[in-house]
């Protein structure tokens, strides 16, 4: 039966190399039984060949007449959709910081012009009005912010919150 396996992964690497150089000589090059070789090929394995491994294997697969170096070319691929995520979170918190900064903006314009004039019941129900958009705002900010402490955001070691240990 025919393994499903995602382009660019490191499973379909091990399988584009294997397809050039042959299950004994990736055994041989990582020093593992073929069984385990064969099993990094596996779109479901858990485990990679190491980074040493994985340049010895595009070193072999390109000697042997391949063409590009499956390893990098997956490891490339990954790092890139790691970093579009990152990327669109950060676009997100740009979109809402801005929305936030609008908001309390309207909402403060029209606070300062019931403090500073006669006010009719009209203006100070639509400073309310926007002083609440402002903290919806706020707090859809908070949240996106917050979002960033548990993607790894924070330099390791620091505290991301909570009582200190």
């Amino acid at each position: 039966m025919t393994q499903l396996r995602a382009p660019l992964s490191f499973a379909d690497a091990m399988t584009r190399v294997a397809g050039v150089i042959g299950w004994p000589e990736a055994a041989h090059i990582a020093r593992r039984r073929q069984r385990t070789v064969r099993y990094w090929s596996e779109g479901n394995c858990q485990t990679t060949p190491s980074i040493a491994m994985a340049v010895k294997f595009d070193a072999a697969y390109r000697a042997a007449g391949g063409e590009g170096a499956p390893f990098a070319e997956a490891h490339a691929h990954l790092l890139g959709m790691h970093t579009e995520r990152e990327d669109a979170c950060r676009r997100a918190l740009a979109a809402d910081l801005a929305t936030a900064a609008r908001e309390t903006g309207e909402a403060t314009a029209h606070a300062i012009i019931v403090a500073t004039s006669n006010a009719s019941p009209r203006d100070t129900m639509r400073a309310v009005a926007e002083a609440e958009q402002g903290r919806n705002a706020m707090a859809r900010l908070v949240r996106r912010l917050s979002s960033f402490l548990s993607n790894g955001a924070v330099p390791a070691g620091e505290h991301t919150g909570g009582r200190s240990q």
